[in-house]
């Protein structure tokens, strides 16, 4: 009995490689293993994606949106003060990172594993690069000293964090890297700029 819902079956497919990519690797994950827990056929699965490649882009392409919104939704949310928009971005781009529950990011996980022009190296640079630059704007906005250093700066600084919360579980984490985050800006502020850091910091847990 053939397909009579490509797109669900599409959706299936996605939902499954994302799960196991992420909680595996791209390199352990089969297509094979997609075929079996999606309950595809394999004729189902190259119809969609006509290579592993292929459904590897549409799994990134999927954290990649994900990022995008969940960025564009802070940014959105705090449109009139770009401080408090930098805290709540470093709150949402590490939340689910500490602890010792996660397995890091998904774009550092998968670049790990190939090499080259690989799409899997390309989409990591991508997203990095976009979150960077809106970081910047965000520093720009509060006319701090050095925006495009500090952005990179940030960018390191969530890098590592995400990284070490993945391979040590400290449960310390989060407020080491929360208070580097702010240090970072705030060393590039007038005082007026900087504010009450606990009344930020307050506000971003109510």
């Amino acid at each position: 009995m053939g397909e009579t819902r490509p797109s669900a079956a599409r959706q299936r497919i996605l939902e499954t490689a994302d799960r196991l990519f992420y909680d595996e690797g791209i390199h352990a994950v089969g297509i094979q293993r997609i075929i079996a827990e999606a309950s595809v056929t394999r004729v189902t699965l190259y119809r969609h994606f006509p290579s592993k490649d292929d459904l590897v882009a549409a799994y990134l392409d999927r954290r990649s949106a994900w990022d995008h919104d969940q960025v564009d939704g802070v940014i959105a949310a705090y449109a009139d003060d770009p401080r408090a928009a930098l805290t709540e971005l470093a709150a949402v781009l590490t939340r689910d990172d500490f602890g010792g529950v996660s397995r890091g990011c998904p774009f550092i996980n998968a670049s790990a594993e190939f090499t080259g022009t690989h799409i899997s190296r390309v989409y990591a640079r991508e997203i990095r690069t976009w979150v960077t630059a809106r970081f910047e704007e965000l520093l720009r906005r509060l006319d701090h000293r050095t925006p495009r250093a500090t952005a990179q700066q940030l960018m390191m600084v969530r890098t590592g964090a995400v990284v070490s919360g993945a391979l040590d579980g400290n449960d310390h984490l989060s407020e080491d890297f929360l208070s580097c985050w702010e240090e970072l800006i705030d060393a590039g502020l007038g005082q007026s700029a900087i504010g009450d850091p606990v009344g930020r910091m307050t506000h971003r847990q109510s």
